[in-house]
């Protein structure tokens, strides 16, 4: 069976405090699926990162597949995957990205992965 797919990854630079706060990320999950309207079937999941390694792991299975995110506070990065076989608004979460987690020194690079 051949299904269109759409992934998206948005790796941010420069983020603010917010990447390191559970609920704010948890928020931010739920938040992204609701606006590129999808259902969350499972999580999000939260995993927190080593001592020497501070931050969340962050998966939420959605109806098409899946969002996650893993944020590194001492490095002040978040790297978050949006892939679906669903098409959903890739501005959409960019901007969540960047309202949720930036700051005026944010950088933000983002990459569309094409599948034939």
């Amino acid at each position: 069976m051949q299904v269109k797919r759409f992934h998206n990854i948005f790796d941010m630079e420069n983020c603010g405090k917010k990447i390191g706060d559970r609920a704010i990320v948890r928020e931010f999950i739920e938040k992204l699926a609701e606006e590129i309207d999808m259902n969350i079937l499972e999580g999000p999941i939260i995993a927190e990162g080593l001592p020497h390694s501070p931050g969340f792991s962050v998966l939420a299975i959605i109806d098409f597949s899946h969002i996650s995110i893993h944020t590194f506070t001492r490095q002040k990065e978040a790297l978050i995957d949006v892939f679906s076989c669903k098409e959903y608004d890739k501005e959409k979460v960019h901007g969540l990205c960047k309202k949720y987690f930036g700051t005026k020194n944010t950088k933000i690079r983002a990459r569309e992965v094409w599948w034939g």
